[in-house]
């Protein structure tokens, strides 16, 4: 396959992965896109064909998930990024806040979507993706910012001066037993979202309220204190990878504004198997 095509690797899996939430899932549908591209004939983009196709894998994939269980909390699988990207709107629909909130969407509003405000395609583009008329992505696209609300303003990652250490001194916090320090770093508001899949032990709710969080934070980290944590940054955010007898077992993100708002703590073994690999920019 031309090296120009298999170029195309780290922006199909950026589409894939916001999609699904899933490094897996996203590199099963951009491999399969690929398969189809080599079994194709007359291609004359192959560019278009890849994200075409990659897209409405994807949708797919969305549409079958929502007729599946899962136990507990779900929250995209964690991927390694060097640091905050330099452009503030790609690094911000990459934290995983951001791609909580595409759950409210349908899978044809958030491909839409995001290929209109992320990655910038015309609507004439995205309607040959998806294959609906210009008109009704532009439908599709205004109904996804309505149902997104205010929530869909971007804010800004941690400022690199705020996110240098920020891990470190939070897991310090949170290992000391002391609750009142934990709280201090915390915004009123802050939400704890653990995921273990069913496959491991994990919170089964979603954790609301800086006293509550802050209670169930130092009991957690009291338990794994013979863990060894690695400072990372996890999809563009401050972050800790948590290993046990040298095995990936967690992988946590800290959403930051002013305080900490938001804790996302993934403990299930099939989201950390791609664990730091992923191509997602």
């Amino acid at each position: 396959m031309p090296e120009d095509v298999n170029g195309l690797r780290p922006r199909l899996m950026s589409i894939a992965y916001r999609m699904l939430g899933s490094v897996a899932d996203a590199e099963d549908a951009v491999q399969d896109a690929f398969v189809r591209l080599q079994s194709a004939g007359g291609v004359s983009s192959p560019e278009g064909f890849l994200v075409r196709t990659t897209t409405r894998l994807c949708i797919d994939r969305l549409r079958e998930r929502k007729r599946r269980e899962y136990i507990g909390p779900w929250i995209p699988a964690p991927v390694e990024t060097r640091g905050p990207a330099d452009d503030p709107a790609l690094a911000e629909s990459l934290t995983r806040a951001f791609l909580l909130l595409l759950e409210r969407l349908s899978a044809s509003e958030r491909a839409a979507f995001l290929l209109r405000t992320v990655f910038d395609y015309e609507y004439a583009e995205i309607a040959e993706v998806v294959g609906k008329s210009e008109a009704a992505v532009r439908q599709l696209v205004s109904r996804a910012r309505q149902r997104l609300g205010s929530d869909a303003g971007r804010r800004p990652a941690a400022r690199p001066e705020r996110a240098d250490g920020l891990a470190e001194r939070f897991l310090a916090a949170c290992r000391s037993g002391d609750v009142k320090a934990v709280e201090a770093m915390l915004a009123e508001d802050v939400e704890s979202h653990s995921d273990g899949g069913g496959k491991v032990t994990a919170a089964r709710v979603v954790i609301r309220g800086r006293e509550r969080v802050a209670r169930f934070l130092t009991g957690i980290f009291r338990k794994r204190r013979l863990q060894h944590a690695t400072p990372a940054y996890v999809n563009g955010e401050p972050g800790l990878a948590f290993h046990a007898d040298g095995r990936l077992v967690s992988v946590l993100s800290l959403r930051v504004e002013d305080d900490v708002k938001g804790i996302y703590i993934t403990v299930n073994p099939d989201k950390l198997a791609r664990w730091p690999s992923a191509e997602v920019e």
